[in-house]
């Protein structure tokens, strides 16, 4: 967060047929369209509001995308370096929907490929690309490969047509088909209150969670859902909190770095702010948190989790763990 922050530099052009046709009979001049990213790396557009959208087409033309990231996610490869760009949509509180692009990115998708980068582009907001769920209980996004990189969009609850116990994000391994959710970065997007889980976590490894925001989560901002095992070693940094029920809920987990996020919440809550009960390894540090230094053995969790050095209370800084 904020959405202006996402990296996007000009990919490198191989063909235009207009423009640069292939030579008959000379290799390497007349290969796909599109353009790349790398040696591989193709790029994707989605854009449910553009007049010519259709699922049909492979999806390399900006100005003839696909209608849907479940379709464009079909023809990611993986570790292909292969983005999916998402186009701008007015869904938003006070966005006015007359001026058009009124249709909103509302899916629920899972990925299963690989080495791949969803992308909301949207520099000229501060929250990125509007993106809801349809089903109760229904995740936007499900993370059951390996080094997916998310970002760029605001996940949130929709309006008028709100649905129950919404998730934005969820990593997890897939035991059936053996599918881990390890290595995944999430970075400038905004959670909108609404949503019951911003991002939950279950046996993910290595997960980057960094520059985000998260509003009003009715259950919890990040999570160990913990029902195949632990996200251990996660880095959690730079993320803003209000008022969340729970902000870092992280029980049992191990080997973890929570540093330089700033957490508002209610100082007379119980592990609403940083919860590492169980855990091992953990180093929390230089985060600033909305309580002041007696609550703080009550709004955070444990002592026997790892390290806790120089945190912020809004009386001073707390001469130990909390307990």
């Amino acid at each position: 967060m904020p959405s202006s922050n996402v990296p996007w530099g000009a990919p490198a052009l191989t063909r235009v047929p207009t423009l640069f046709p292939g030579q008959y009979g000379v290799p390497g001049t007349d290969h796909d369209t599109g353009l790349r990213l790398d040696t591989n790396g193709i790029v994707l557009y989605v854009d449910p509001n553009h007049v010519d959208n259709n699922d049909n087409r492979d999806g390399t033309n900006p100005i003839a995308p696909l209608s849907t990231v479940a379709k464009a996610l079909t023809l990611c490869r993986a570790y292909r370096n292969d983005t999916i760009i998402v186009a701008p949509n007015a869904y938003w509180l006070h966005a006015d929907q007359t001026v058009g692009r009124a249709t909103p990115l509302a899916e629920e998708v899972v990925v299963t490929v690989p080495g791949v980068r969803i992308v909301g582009l949207m520099p000229s907001s501060s929250i990125g690309v509007p993106w809801f769920p349809v089903t109760d209980s229904g995740v936007c996004i499900t993370v059951h490969a390996m080094d997916v990189l998310i970002e760029g969009f605001c996940f949130w609850n929709g309006m008028g047509a709100a649905v129950t116990t919404p998730v934005a994000i969820k990593a997890e391994w897939n035991s059936g088909t053996d599918l881990y959710g390890d290595n995944l970065t999430v970075r400038n997007c905004f959670f909108q209150d609404g949503l019951d889980y911003g991002i939950q976590l279950d046996f993910s490894y290595y997960c980057d969670i960094h520059h985000n925001h998260f509003e009003g989560c009715d259950t919890a901002a990040i999570h160990n859902l913990d029902v195949i095992g632990d996200p251990d070693y996660c880095k959690i940094h730079h993320n803003t909190f209000d008022n969340c029920v729970a902000a870092i809920d992280l029980e049992d987990t191990d080997r973890c770095f929570i540093y330089n996020n700033l957490i508002y919440g209610a100082g007379g809550g119980t592990n609403n702010m940083i919860d590492l009960t169980g855990g091992a390894g953990n180093i929390v540090a230089n985060n600033y948190l909305a309580c002041t230094i007696a609550q703080y053995d009550t709004v955070c969790s444990d002592a026997t989790s790892g390290a806790w050095v120089n945190n912020h209370c809004t009386n001073g800084d707390p001469a130990a763990p909390p307990i």
